[in-house]
């Protein structure tokens, strides 16, 4: 007789629409934190990177000049500037679960301009750096804007939930803004530049004669109508002696050209046969001329205006007008090459 066969059946005892714990069930990953912590760094990384391009593109419009131009400029960069804040409030709403802030419409507006805010200045440190050690990386658009998206994440990440991603993103945004001062510091022309450039002259206007035994009283490179004075080292060691010189770059015409020996001048100097002892040389379409006290050695003279060097910068800086900036970024600029 063969056995009975027994078989096991599953009873569902669950009520009709009752939820099933023990089933395995799909989940929206942008429902989770990690997920949105995702999509946020990607979002940030896209907006961050392309972002200062167009408003850098944009402010360019400055450079043609005009009021209807400075106004239009100045509106289109407004706007775009609203527009990413509009952009990083949708992304950081969408993704509200990886910030404190974005619990509230309030700390999601603070989110989006403390990332719009910080990330630009965190750009424009990263181009600077980048300018002063390695400008071809920003000839390359698509590493360009890698590098800008990183740093724009880098903004976000200090701004989620947990130490373990605000610390290494505050310590990233504290070296790089370390190093964009310095490098800011370091660009753009010397303060010694600016002052040239507002005097309108060159460095080669500039040239010192050095006579043995003496150091000048003052040193204007031809602008004191006088000429400057050069006092002995010991005093009551020797006479008094002048340095003028005129510039013939137009033409030796008077009044500056009084002295019709002027006129025969070459590149040797020549000693003049008068009292007081006297000698001038033509260097690079100036006369160089010096006159001493009636003890003074012509050929003290004459050897000293063989060797006209130029100036150093040092020299140089006196003969110009105390620097006076033209714009906030060159006067934060003298600030920091004074104070670091």
């Amino acid at each position: 007789m063969a056995a009975a066969r027994h078989r096991a059946e599953i009873v569902d005892t669950t009520e009709p629409g009752s939820p099933l714990p023990d089933r395995p069930h799909w989940e929206d990953p942008a429902a989770s934190r990690t997920g949105q912590l995702v999509w946020q760094f990607i979002g940030v990384w896209l907006l961050g990177g392309c972002t200062p391009f167009v408003l850098d593109g944009v402010a360019h419009g400055y450079e043609l000049g005009g009021t209807e131009y400075t106004v239009a400029t100045t509106g289109m960069l407004v706007v775009v500037a609203l527009g990413l804040i509009a952009l990083l409030y949708l992304l950081v709403r969408a993704t509200a679960l990886v910030t404190p802030l974005g619990a509230s419409r309030r700390g999601r507006l603070l989110w989006a301009v403390l990332v719009a805010a910080v990330g630009t200045l965190a750009w424009l440190a990263g181009r600077a750096v980048a300018t002063a050690r390695e400008p071809g990386v920003l000839h390359n658009g698509r590493m360009a804007v890698l590098l800008g998206g990183g740093l724009a994440v880098l903004v976000a990440a200090l701004l989620t939930r947990g130490w373990w991603l605000r610390a290494p993103a505050a310590a990233a945004l504290i070296v790089l803004a370390g190093a964009g001062v310095f490098a800011f510091r370091d660009l753009g022309p010397s303060d010694l530049d600016v002052r040239l450039d507002q005097a309108a002259r060159k460095r080669t206007d500039f040239n010192v004669v050095t006579v043995a035994g003496y150091h000048p009283a003052q040193l204007t490179f031809g602008t004191n109508e006088t000429g400057d004075e050069y006092v002995p080292d010991t005093p009551g060691a020797g006479g008094r002696i002048v340095l003028r010189i005129v510039d013939i770059s137009h033409g030796c015409q008077p009044p500056r050209c009084l002295d019709p020996g002027y006129l025969y001048l070459g590149v040797a100097p020549t000693i003049f046969e008068d009292r007081p002892p006297r000698a001038a040389v033509l260097h690079h379409q100036r006369i160089y001329e010096l006159t001493g006290d009636p003890g003074v050695d012509p050929q003290l003279l004459l050897h000293s205006l063989t060797d006209i060097r130029q100036a150093r910068d040092a020299e140089i800086a006196q003969g110009l007008p105390p620097f006076s900036p033209r714009n906030p970024v060159e006067a934060a600029r003298h600030w920091l090459r004074e104070h670091t």
